[in-house]
């Protein structure tokens, strides 16, 4: 293709100043292209670790019902074992504290995905079909914790009269209710050690203990990892250098391509302004800030270790067969 110009291959005037900021543009992409990829890893990184994070307080809360799963007295019945009455009871105790710690922690952490207000919202999405006091994103966290609903949780058999009682009377804002909630399944497990409800060694109470306190750190590094994200110059310095690389790209690209710069600079634009987005969703790991496409769904952690913490660990151990009973089939046929 003929630059463009004369025939004889000179330049106007016009075109031939643009000729500097083509040099300056071509030094200030190769500049963006490589700030602009490290700070997509790094910001990729910062939400993986947020992820793998909520992921260890699953962990961590399904070791500690798994332990006392494995540490709740039994006793014989039917040819086999299954949970004495006040193991069974400690149990479901602790269980359900558990559950609801870690539903406490998310309704004190702003989220987008709560499962109740937020109706799949996506990018730039505004959900003015809600009420007005359900539009905020975090609206059903504070709804949750406050004095009406523990009393609709004390309604629903999640939490009995004397705890909704107690919680108030901590001291503690809402906030941290799930840090009360977290101390009284330790405060219970070691009464239930010194009763007999509990059966365990030396060995048994720290690892239980060693679950707690590995849990409650679980919880608080979702709020470091929010407050040491990335410092807010470095973004501002990434959105001035991408921002000024596409407006000056068609004025830059013209004086060696001529008409063709106009679609390249929008092909450019989407790809620089895209990755740019991107990277700032991946900051945003649970939506609060204008990205929710790349959220993490909280309402799913929450249904998942529900499930977990009611059911998995509970029902495994709710029976025990005896040891040396008749097999039900021809035992398989030895490897040679």
């Amino acid at each position: 293709m003929e630059r463009p110009g004369s025939a004889s291959g000179r330049r106007p005037a016009h075109i031939a100043q643009l000729l500097g900021l083509n040099q300056l543009w071509e030094y200030q992409l190769t500049l963006t292209t490589f700030i602009l990829t490290f700070f997509t890893s790094q910001s990729y990184s910062h939400w993986r670790a947020v992820y793998f994070t909520t992921r260890a307080v699953q962990g961590r809360a399904n070791d500690l019902c798994l332990l006392l799963a494995l540490g709740a007295e039994r006793s014989k019945r039917n040819g086999s074992s299954g949970y004495s009455e006040r193991g069974g009871a400690l149990l479901n105790l602790c269980s359900r504290l558990i559950r609801l710690s870690h539903t406490f922690f998310w309704a004190a952490t702003p989220t987008c995905s709560n499962g109740v207000g937020d109706g799949g919202v996506k990018d730039g999405d505004e959900r003015s079909d809600l009420p007005r006091d359900l539009r905020q994103i975090d609206a059903i966290g504070p709804l949750l914790l406050s004095a009406d609903g523990l009393e609709r949780l004390a309604d629903a058999g999640e939490l009995t009269a004397a705890e909704v009682e107690a919680l108030p009377g901590t001291g503690l804002p809402p906030s941290q209710y799930y840090c009360v909630l977290l101390e009284w399944v330790g405060l219970h497990a070691m009464e239930g050690l010194r009763d007999g409800a509990l059966r365990g060694g030396v060995g048994y109470e720290e690892n239980l203990l060693r679950q707690l306190t590995t849990l409650r750190g679980e919880y608080f590094s979702i709020g470091d990892y929010a407050a040491g994200r990335m410092p807010l110059a470095y973004v501002q310095l990434m959105q001035v250098l991408v921002d000024s690389l596409v407006v000056l790209a068609p004025f830059a690209l013209y004086p060696e391509l001529g008409t063709v710069s106009i679609p390249l600079t929008g092909l450019l634009t989407l790809f620089f302004k895209g990755l740019l987005e991107l990277s700032k969703s991946f900051l945003d790991p649970f939506g609060t800030e204008g990205f929710p496409g790349q959220n993490i769904r909280v309402d799913v952690l929450v249904s998942e270790l529900n499930f977990g913490a009611s059911s998995r660990w509970v029902k495994a151990g709710e029976a025990l067969p005896t040891p040396g009973g008749t097999l039900t089939s021809d035992p398989p046929p030895a490897v040679r």
